[in-house]
């Protein structure tokens, strides 16, 4: 009897446990930022030597941070220190954001729902994270971690219109898929990420107002997702 590695994304169901397991990981690890945020910084540890370790594949690519850290610098020289943190996390938010439509994707096409890859069937992943930015740029200045955060001040209205989009396209999302369990026809790898992708940003910014937590439960979701899982199973 001889062992063989089966590629994760052949397994659907395992791919929708996947996902929803790094959800649980975001919000406990959030949650525990707000009681004991070295016990949150032990658990973001543990989560980065286990992505380092398991994680063959994974590279820094220095050029992706070259540009936003120039413009963080610029800023924080005209507007102070909490206008470069600002622009940060501005930026953190939109590469998580990307990474996660970028992920649902290629679930979707590995699946074989090419249409669910486009980006207009991917926008509404998109239009949560503009709600949490709103938001956040709305309610500033935060602290994170002990450093000023500001972002410029906005409108009541601006997140409140995001957020009606948002709100407008999860639920016609949510319909779609629901017709497609209905049918028995539902793509159940790419649905669960994109459920733990609106969970995650909405409990991490868009309901709360510690922005530090937040943080700490989106880090704690890239890193869940970090290190590749495989399943053995037996074959004769």
């Amino acid at each position: 009897m001889n062992a063989r590695i089966v590629d994760f994304d052949a397994n659907a169901d395992n791919t929708a446990e996947r996902a929803l397991a790094a959800m649980g990981v975001a919000f406990a690890v959030g949650a525990s930022a707000l009681v004991s945020p070295p016990l949150a910084l032990l658990a973001l540890t543990l989560l980065s030597a286990r992505a380092l370790m398991r994680g063959a594949a994974l590279r820094l690519d220095i050029a992706t941070l070259v540009a936003p850290l120039a413009f963080a610098v610029i800023i924080g020289a005209l507007f102070g220190l909490a206008a470069a943190i600002g622009v940060l996390f501005a930026w953190r938010l939109y590469a998580d954001a990307r990474w996660s439509a970028g992920e649902a994707a290629r679930l979707a096409r590995a699946a074989g729902r090419p249409k669910e890859a486009t980006f207009a069937q991917l926008a509404h992943a998109w239009l949560t994270p503009a709600y949490c930015l709103a938001l956040v740029a709305y309610t500033a200045p935060h602290m994170v971690a002990g450093l000023p955060l500001n972002l410029p001040h906005i409108a009541f209205w601006v997140p409140l219109f995001t957020g009606g989009l948002a709100a407008g396209a999860m639920f016609d999302w949510g319909l779609r898929r629901m017709a497609d369990w209905r049918l028995g026809d539902l793509a159940a790898g790419p649905a669960a990420h994109l459920l733990a992708h609106h969970a995650v940003f909405l409990a991490a910014f868009g309901l709360t107002l510690d922005v530090s937590a937040g943080i700490v439960a989106l880090v704690a979701w890239r890193l869940a997702h970090a290190a590749p899982q495989a399943s053995f199973t037996a074959v004769p």
